[in-house]
This record gives C-alpha cells, sequence and structure tokens, in this order.
C-alpha cells in the first residue's frame, strides 16, 4: 500500500488497518472523542525516532512526521512540497503513522 492510497482511504478501512498495524482501536475519527487514543499512536512512533508536528486551525488540520537519519531530516509531507489538509487532527495522526510505518518500516 502506498501513500496515495492510504491518504485516500475511508475512515472504515483506515480504523481497521490502524487497528491491525498500531493494535488501537478508534471508534471514528472526530478529535473530540478519539484523539487521545490516537495520540498513544505518535508516543510509540516517538520511540522509534519519530517527531510529529501537528498544526490546526479552523481551515487547517495537518499532521507531518519528520525523522533524523541518513544526515538529514526525512519528512513525511514536506519535503514533497504537500502538506495535506486532515478532516481531524485523528485521522492525520493515523494516515501520517501508517505513512511512516508504510515507508520507513
Amino acid at each position: 500500500m502506498d501513500r496515495e492510497e492510504i491518504l485516500a482511504m475511508g475512515e472504515e478501512q483506515l480504523l481497521d488497518l490502524v487497528h491491525e498495524k498500531f493494535d488501537v482501536s478508534l471508534g471514528g475519527l472526530e478529535d473530540a472523542r478519539y484523539i487521545s487514543v490516537a495520540w498513544g499512536i505518535l508516543g510509540n512512533l516517538e520511540k522509534k525516532g519519530w517527531t510529529f508536528n501537528i498544526t490546526t486551525s479552523r481551515r487547517l488540520k495537518n499532521v507531518d512526521g519528520y525523522k533524523f537519519e541518513g544526515g538529514g531530516p526525512g519528512t513525511i509531507f514536506a519535503q514533497y512540497g504537500t502538506h495535506p489538509n486532515f478532516s481531524s487532527v485523528t485521522e492525520g495522526i493515523c494516515k501520517t503513522a501508517l505513512i511512516a510505518c508504510t515507508e520507513n518500516g
């Protein structure tokens, strides 16, 4: 599965894959109800050397991951000139984490 497929993934498929990859059960992607559970995914990836940047405003929900390896930082989105606007921070955490694991082991 590549990043385009992950970014295009619907809620049900995304939640199933997050459960499979991270053993995390989310009942949805609404921040008010599930962000604290999704936050645990970031904690696990931080232990593997990842750093995360979350930007949120009325019109923007963006999550990007950074990992310092091979002489410099690698990012999930910024180095490619993209900044996805997710429907929620929870969705952004899930999709960014899945891309990090898919592309970086």
